[in-house]
This record gives structure tokens, C-alpha cells and sequence, in this order.
């Protein structure tokens, strides 16, 4: 198991960040790159912000399922036409994703997520994936609802205890979320300690780095935002009549002298993440 990073780590990507892509299936694979660049590098949020053309509903589905455990999607996804192509999708295997489905192979205190597929007196009953359903006492959430367990007891019947992924120590995963606030005003929100957008009109990151790291060592929520294929940070908060230097605290180059035309976005997630995973957390 890896920890959680002391300091909470989140993107913002745009509404439009698949728009270039004609099909269906591109977008679906530039996607399933954020997805897998959030997990390797521990972040915790993803945060979709509003720009045009938008096509952020597209992008919750496929992010959304490719964060949930297998087993779970038949209960949380219907059939719809923007998950066509999920099965290309990489795997995520990151600890909330395991692969053991029977209960004499886990361990008491491992948590798994599951969901509430039964109301029983004083509890209910949560399918996690393995070869028996899990009580849990307690006060249940609906029928249908995701929820995170801890395996309390496996014989002569696996049970368990309600878990708040919050207070996990170990990375759970990114959670999602749509943002109804501009990039400037997402970024001036006091919930961040940090704020970093990426712009190959930005500084060089060798020359900030020094400075960004101090930062880095003493925050414990930041927020790294991305502009899309078409517009880079500075010219999305133009629109917003905004200076992106009002709004972000660092803007650096991930690929200064980069050798094609343009950074797809999830190429310059993995770029930038990959730079400030070297950061001490």
C-alpha cells in the first residue's frame, strides 16, 4: 500500500479537453491517460471546469468509471452510448482495484468498496467483490449506494464496519468533481494553499522550481490547472478578463523547447506531475 500525500493534491482540466477529437473512441483514450497519470501520481481530485465547447458530462462518465472497482460497475452504470469504448481503458490497479475475489484469501482490516445491495434488521448487506456478500451494522445508506468497508470478521460470516475514505492513510484513489466557477475564480478559492497552472508561455520550470518547492513542503491542498488543445491557461482566462498571473501563484513550462506544434493535455498532466512528484511530500 502507498500513502496518501501529506499534501492533497488536485487538477483542473477543461470542459473542452476532448472537443479536438472527432471520435468518440480518441476521446475515450485521452480520458483513460488522465485517469491513469491522476492514479500514478496520487491525486486526489479531479476537477472538470467549465469551458467551451463542453463535453464535461462525456468526461464524468469515463472518468467515473474507470475509478470504480470492476465488480461495482454493473450496479453504478447503465448502458450509455458515452461509454461505448470503456473497455479500451487501462486498469487502474491502484489499491482501491483488487483482483482477490475470495473471502479466504483477504485479510481482517482490509477495506474494500462495495455496494448496498440489501436493507437487513440493524444493518445491511454490500456486495465487495468477493465470493459472499458483507453485513455491516449500522445505520444503512439506500439500496444501490457506493460505500467503503473495513473486514471485521470472515468466519463463520464476513463482516464489517463502515469506513470513511477521508480518513484512509493509504491513496483511495481520485474523486471527481464538476466545477461550476471559472479557472480564475477556481483558483482564487481559499481551499487551495497552493496554486499552479502550466503554459508554455509560463516560466521555465528549472528556474521556479526552487521557489515552488518551498511552497510545495508547507501546503496541504494545491490545485495544478491545464488548458486544453486549443487554448493554453492564459488564453482561457483572457475570456474571464482575467491576468492568469492574478489568479495562479506559479505558471511554468512542463516542456520548454517541446518538438511538435502543440502538448495534447493529457500529455502535459503526465509531464507535470511527473516533475512535481519529485518534490519531498
Amino acid at each position: 500500500m502507498v500513502d496518501r500525500r501529506r499534501n492533497r493534491l488536485s487538477i483542473a482540466i477543461p470542459a473542452s479537453m476532448v472537443s479536438e477529437h472527432r471520435r468518440l473512441r480518441e476521446k475515450t483514450e485521452a480520458l483513460g491517460h488522465v485517469g491513469r497519470a491522476a492514479a500514478i501520481y496520487r491525486v486526489e481530485e479531479i476537477v472538470v471546469y467549465p469551458d467551451q465547447p463542453d463535453e464535461s458530462t462525456l468526461m464524468k462518465y469515463i472518468l467515473g468509471y474507470m475509478e470504480t472497482p470492476q465488480y461495482l460497475r454493473k450496479y453504478l452504470f447503465k448502458k450509455r452510448p458515452e461509454l461505448r469504448y470503456v473497455g479500451t481503458l487501462p486498469p487502474l490497479r491502484t489499491p482501491h482495484h483488487p483482483l482477490e475475489d475470495r473471502v479466504e484469501n483477504v485479510e481482517v482490516g482490509e477495506v474494500r468498496e462495495g455496494v448496498v445491495i440489501n436493507i437487513i434488521d440493524g444493518g445491511y448487506m454490500v456486495d465487495v467483490g468477493l465470493d459472499k456478500f458483507m453485513e455491516v451494522k449500522g445505520r444503512a445508506p439506500s439500496r444501490g449506494s457506493r460505500v467503503t468497508v473495513r473486514v471485521v470478521e470472515k468466519e463463520p460470516n464476513l463482516k464489517g464496519r463502515s469506513a470513511k475514505k477521508s480518513r484512509l492513510s493509504e491513496y483511495w484513489g481520485y474523486n471527481l468533481r464538476g466545477s461550476k466557477f471559472k479557472l480564475c475564480e477556481l483558483a482564487l478559492s481559499p481551499e487551495w494553499d497552493l496554486t499552479i497552472a502550466t503554459s508554455r508561455k509560463g516560466d521555465e520550470f528549472n528556474i521556479v522550481a526552487p521557489k515552488i518547492s518551498s511552497h510545495w513542503a508547507e501546503s496541504r491542498r494545491t490545485l495544478v490547472a491545464f488548458g486544453s488543445n486549443r487554448d493554453g491557461v492564459y488564453e482561457i482566462i483572457g475570456r474571464e478578463r482575467k491576468r492568469a498571473e492574478e489568479c495562479f501563484r506559479f505558471i511554468f513550462n512542463t516542456v520548454p523547447g517541446q518538438g511538435t506544434e502543440t502538448v495534447r493535455t493529457e500529455e502535459a498532466i503526465h509531464a507535470t506531475l511527473a516533475l512535481l512528484n519529485t518534490f519531498k511530500d
